[in-house]
């Protein structure tokens, strides 16, 4: 073993950690909640188009916010906050599977 591989082997993990950090479940479960609560206005996949011009692409969404305040948002008075939202109030969980879906499709 080559003194280089230990420093390969700790880039391609410090590379690749954040994506393989997303629980693919919390996200497909995010996926689904999107699909049914806020595709109506946001463009929820990598490459669809939002409906409603001023909704922002969830895939886009990181640019936009920090999505750790979103994830603590989405639990408070966002869904107030904003009068076109729909009559959807998630719980922390579902409110973390969507944030992890929309972690797992930034740009």
């Amino acid at each position: 073993m080559s003194t280089r591989t230990p420093w390969m082997l700790l880039l391609s993990l410090v590379l690749v950690g954040p994506a393989a950090a997303v629980d693919p479940e919390s996200a497909f479960r995010g996926k689904r909640l999107a699909e049914a609560n806020c595709a109506d206005c946001h463009a929820i996949a990598q490459v669809d188009e939002s409906l409603e011009p001023a909704a922002p692409a969830f895939r886009a969404m990181g640019l936009r916010r920090n999505l750790a305040t979103l994830r603590t948002e989405m639990t408070g008075d966002l869904f107030l906050r904003h009068a076109v939202m729909p009559d959807f109030e998630p719980d922390a969980r579902q409110a973390d599977d969507i944030v992890t879906y929309i972690e797992s499709i930034q740009e």
